[in-house]
C-alpha cells in the first residue's frame, strides 16, 4: 500500500557525478582560455566579484537569516577582431548562512567558454538557460534546477547553473534555433525545515497501524548515456506591432523536483507496520510555446507548456501525474511613475486513478520605480485565487557609492491554515542586506 504526498522532507545534494562534472568543466574552461593565449590570440580579461551578507527576523521571533557570502568572477574575451572569437567565465563562490542544514557552502558558479563560429553560438561549462517570456510562472523555463531554500523569493535569483553543451543557430529571415544537452542530472535544492509542512499520515483500515516513520530514501538518475537531458527552443521574429518572436520548446528530461511516495513495510507484530518514505525523480517530456509582442507603450508575453510523465493514467503512486500550465501578461510604464507588470497563470494536475484533477489560478502584479539614481524601490503580490492565499514582498534599495548598495525587503505571507501560502505564516518576516560589487 502506498500513497502520493506533495510536500517532501529532506534535500537533495549533488552527486559524486556531478561534482567531478564540474571540476572537469572548470578545468576545460581554463585551459582552452590558456591554449587560446598561447597560440597567439589576444585575451583581455576582468576579476571582480560580489561581498554580500544579510540579517533577517521572521514574525515568531526567529533569525531565519543570518548569512555572508563572497562570490569571484573572472570573465574574458579572446580575439583580435572588433568582435570577440570566444568569450569565458568562471565564478567561485562561498558562504555561510546560520539557518541552513550546511551552514558553509563552497561551490562553482557559472563557468563555460562560448565559441562564435559564424551564424553558431557553441557554448561548454556549468551554464544557466533562461528558456521563455514570463516573470514568476515559467512553463517552458525547464532546463535548470532551482535553489528553493527560500521559495518565495524571486524566481530569476533561483536558477542553478548546471553543466551542459549549447548550440544557438541564428538562421536566416528571423529564425533562431536554441539546442542543448545535459548529460548530468541535478536536483533543485528543496525548502528548509520552516518551509516543510507537518507529516500527513495515510488512513489504514481498522486492525491496521503505523507504529513509525522510517528515514526516507532517493533515487536520482544515474550518470549514463540513457539519463541525458535534452532539448530545442526555435524562435521567430515576427513583424507584428512594434515587434513580437514566438517561440516552440521540446524537452525531455527528468522533473528537478521530486515526487514523493510510500510504502507500508510489515511489522513482526501483525497489523503494525513502519512508513517508508520514498522520492524519486521523474522521467518527463515537456512539449511547449512562448511569444512576446510590443504594442506601443505595452508588451505583451505569455507561454504555455503540457508534461507528460510516464504515469498518464494515474496508477503509479510513485510517479508524478501529466501537468499543463499557462501563463498570459502585460506591463507597461505609467507616465511618470512606475513600471508595472500583470501576470495570470492556469495549472492543472491530472488525476490519480478514480481521483479529481487539482486546479489553480494566481496572479502576479508587480511594480518598479526608480527615482533617482540611488534609489529603488518595488512590490510584488501574488495572489493564489484558488484558496485565497497569496504573498506581499516589498523592497527598497539605496546605492550609498560606487558598488555598495543596501536592502531593505519584506516577505509577509497570508492564508488560511492548509492553502498554499498560509501554512507558512510564521515565516513572514523582515531582511536587511549589504552587497559590495568589486
Amino acid at each position: 500500500m502506498s500513497t502520493k504526498r506533495s510536500r517532501h522532507t529532506i534535500a537533495a545534494s549533488p552527486t559524486r557525478a556531478v561534482l567531478v562534472a564540474r571540476a572537469w568543466l572548470a578545468a576545460l574552461v581554463t585551459g582552452a582560455a590558456l591554449l587560446t593565449a598561447t597560440a597567439g590570440a589576444q585575451v583581455s580579461y576582468r576579476l571582480g566579484g560580489l561581498l554580500t551578507t544579510e540579517f533577517g527576523v521572521a514574525i515568531d521571533g526567529t533569525i531565519p537569516v543570518a548569512a555572508a557570502g563572497l562570490t569571484l568572477k573572472l570573465d574574458g574575451e579572446i580575439g583580435s577582431g572588433l568582435f570577440p572569437d570566444a568569450v569565458f567565465i568562471a565564478e567561485l563562490y562561498a558562504g555561510y548562512d546560520a539557518a541552513a542544514a550546511e551552514p558553509f557552502e563552497v561551490g562553482l558558479g557559472r563557468a563555460y567558454a562560448t565559441v562564435y563560429l559564424g551564424p553558431v553560438d557553441l557554448s561548454v561549462g556549468n551554464q544557466v538557460v533562461a528558456w521563455g517570456s514570463t516573470d514568476a510562472v515559467n512553463p517552458v523555463d525547464v532546463v535548470n534546477p532551482r535553489d528553493l531554500s527560500n521559495p518565495v523569493a524571486d524566481p530569476a535569483d533561483q536558477r542553478r547553473p548546471v553543466p551542459l553543451l549549447r548550440a544557438t543557430v541564428h538562421a536566416q529571415e528571423g529564425v533562431s534555433v536554441d539546442l542543448v544537452v545535459v548529460p548530468v542530472f541535478v536536483a533543485s535544492t528543496l525548502p528548509g525545515e520552516r518551509w516543510q509542512p507537518a507529516a500527513e499520515l495515510p488512513t489504514l483500515p481498522p486492525g491496521m497501524a503505523i507504529v513509525g516513520v522510517m528515514a526516507p530514501t532517493e533515487s536520482q538518475p544515474a550518470f549514463e548515456l540513457g539519463n541525458v537531458q535534452f532539448g530545442v527552443r526555435a524562435t521567430l521574429d515576427l513583424d507584428l506591432g512594434s515587434g513580437a518572436d514566438v517561440s516552440a520548446v521540446v524537452y525531455r528530461g527528468f522533473r528537478h523536483l521530486p515526487t514523493a511516495s510510500a510504502e507500508l513495510v510489515p511489522t513482526e507484530t501483525p497489523g503494525a507496520f513502519l512508513l517508508q518514505p520514498r522520492l524519486a525523480y521523474d522521467r518527463i517530456t515537456v512539449l511547449g510555446g512562448d511569444f512576446s509582442a510590443v504594442f506601443g507603450a505595452y508588451v505583451v508575453r505569455g507561454e504555455a507548456a503540457y508534461t507528460f510523465s510516464d504515469d498518464p493514467d494515474g496508477m503509479d503512486p510513485a510517479i508524478g501525474n501529466d501537468t499543463f500550465a499557462a501563463v498570459l501578461g502585460a506591463e507597461t510604464k505609467l507616465a511618470g511613475g512606475p513600471f508595472v507588470t500583470l501576470q495570470g497563470a492556469y495549472q492543472r494536475t491530472a488525476p490519480d486513478a478514480g481521483g479529481e484533477a487539482r486546479d489553480s489560478f494566481s496572479t502576479v502584479l508587480a511594480a518598479t520605480f526608480d527615482p533617482d539614481n540611488r534609489t529603488g524601490m518595488d512590490v510584488a503580490w501574488l495572489h493564489e485565487w484558488t484558496d485565497g492565499s497569496g504573498a506581499v514582498r516589498p523592497s527598497f534599495t539605496y546605492t550609498f557609492a560606487d558598488g555598495l548598495t543596501g536592502t531593505a525587503s519584506a516577505t509577509v505571507l497570508y492564508g488560511k491554515v492548509g492553502s498554499t501560502y498560509g501554512g507558512w505564516q510564521d515565516n513572514t518576516q523582515f531582511r536587511l542586506g549589504l552587497a559590495y560589487a568589486f
